[in-house]
């Protein structure tokens, strides 16, 4: 029987469009991490960073992500497994980025921190949270309340080392989405499925121009408009930090 997936979407429907969100980033050192029950991860893992996470009726009590994992030198894909709360099913593909092998696979992870926020259901742990031999970095995104239940969850587990509150307007986010015309939603949802924005490109400018039958010029305008709205975004974000 095939398996279907839902990607777990990391926005959420208030019913006033204003109502702030809140984005926490927890921050734990390395001897902070290698003095955890997360250690066994650091025995074969250099570097794991989350891609997604996925629902699958039914599950128990894990959750199913999708991570790139640096390995640490020596070690190989299979010894994930022998990692006690995690269990591959997945592996995608491999890639060599910076100097670095990075393994894209999918894998059960029975860990308890994984199982904070499962009954929260207006905040998030984000892609590019990050776990790995340097610390930790868990990126938390929701509503004020859902994101304050989820730290309270990860401060029982331990005490982050530091942790930093951005702010942002859902506002602000529909203002943006505002200006991206059909047109460009299009380009750019094509492109990512693509893989355009991959590293390295699995899709180049041209053979993205013939699939959506539009011209070179074309496809680059409209995503070097989308690419400036989110760096400009970015820049706002960062500069509140």
């Amino acid at each position: 029987m095939r398996r279907r997936y839902t990607l777990i979407v990391h926005t959420y429907e208030c019913g006033d469009l204003r109502k702030p969100m809140r984005e926490v980033r927890l921050h734990y050192s390395a001897a902070a991490i290698v003095n955890s029950s997360l250690n066994e991860l650091l025995e074969v893992v250099d570097r794991l960073t989350l891609v997604a996470s996925l629902f699958q009726e039914g599950q128990g009590d894990w959750i199913r992500q999708v991570y790139d994992v640096v390995l640490k030198e020596g070690k190989s894909i299979e010894e994930i497994s022998g990692i006690s709360f995690m269990e591959l099913e997945s592996h995608f593909h491999s890639r060599r980025v910076n100097g670095h092998v990075v393994h894209t696979l999918m894998a059960k992870n029975h860990h308890e921190l994984g199982r904070i926020g499962s009954v929260i259901v207006d905040a998030v742990v984000m892609p590019d949270s990050v776990i790995g031999s340097q610390g930790a970095t868990l990126l938390l995104r929701g509503a004020p309340s859902g994101v304050k239940s989820m730290v309270e969850g990860f401060k029982l587990w331990k005490e982050p080392t530091r942790i930093s509150v951005v702010e942002e307007s859902q506002e602000s986010g529909e203002e943006m989405i505002s200006r991206i015309s059909e047109h460009q939603s299009k380009v750019f949802i094509a492109a990512h499925t693509a893989g355009y924005f991959e590293n390295p490109r699995r899709i180049s400018l041209v053979e993205l121009s013939h699939q959506l039958d539009l011209s070179r010029s074309t496809v680059a305008g409209h995503l070097r408009s989308i690419e400036m709205m989110m760096a400009n975004g970015l820049m706002k974000s960062l500069r509140k930090d």
